[in-house]
């Protein structure tokens, strides 16, 4: 996160942000972190799934979420609307765009489950022990079994709700000021 010289108006804008991303990570089971335009943090991550922190844990993992995001970030620009999508791991995740008079300043993103394809328990794990062969995950079989164990099923209509409640909170929350200054 980059520290800013900010008012204690986006002071107290940035600690509710947090609050509220923390209680609504823990409240759905996902991963949330609030970005400016640039993909900057402006939070720090809440509810960190296992799952990602070992994925994140190794070199191609982290340029792969690193590439999705990216790849997200813009299509969120582009349509100016919350994007849903399977990350390169192969679960859910939400993109929301922060808008100030119509302009993106920032996106709220969210990863947290996975889409139910009607894959069986069997095809799942032969999955993720793929993935995990392929990212260089060194203990596979904790990868597999947090991806089965750990990491629930959503549907997209779920992730929709989640999409709208946060731009909900996080519009109910900032004034325009504080959301300025925050994201520039």
């Amino acid at each position: 996160m980059v520290e800013k010289n900010i008012s204690e108006e986006a002071k107290w804008f940035l600690r509710n942000l947090q609050k509220l991303q923390d209680d609504f990570a823990e409240s759905v089971g996902a991963q949330i972190v609030t970005t400016d335009r640039e993909g900057n943090l402006v939070t720090k991550m809440s509810g960190a799934q296992r799952v990602c922190q070992l994925i994140m844990g190794t070199p191609k993992g982290k340029e792969k979420c690193e590439e999705c995001y990216k790849m997200a970030l813009g299509l969120v620009k582009t349509q100016k609307e919350p994007a849903f999508m399977d990350c390169h791991a192969g679960y859910a995740s939400l993109w929301v765009p922060i808008k100030v008079r119509g302009e993106i300043v920032g996106s709220i993103t969210g990863c947290g489950g996975r889409y139910d394809r009607g894959e069986s328990e069997t095809e799942i794990k032969a999955k993720f022990a793929k993935l995990a062969s392929e990212l260089g995950i060194s203990d596979s079989g904790d990868f597999v079994a947090a991806s089965v164990e750990e990491v629930n099923s959503v549907t997209e209509e779920e992730m929709k709700k989640r999409a709208e409640r946060l731009a909900k909170l996080v519009g109910i929350l900032a004034e325009e000021t504080a959301l300025r200054e925050v994201f520039q």
